[in-house]
């Protein structure tokens, strides 16, 4: 039972949902529209069989001595 991120094309909200089957009709939680569109994640990857963290301790978003997109 996958978590996938999606965007409602009417409001752009963007929400999560827990889907169950691959059939479920998904439905925007604030418009209540019925056009969204299931996003690629940035949690996790797969590379190679194995599942890695988007972000790495080098990642382009560091800035300063703390990164708040990698968490180093």
């Amino acid at each position: 039972m996958p978590i996938y991120e999606y965007r409602c094309s009417h409001c752009k909200h963007e929400f999560e949902k827990l889907v169950f089957n691959s059939s479920e009709k998904i439905i925007c939680p604030e418009c209540k529209g019925k056009k969204v569109s299931r996003m690629m994640s940035a949690f996790a990857f797969s590379s190679g069989g194995k599942f890695k963290s988007a972000a790495s301790p080098s990642c382009s978003g560091c800035s300063s001595s703390s990164c708040s997109t990698c968490g180093s």
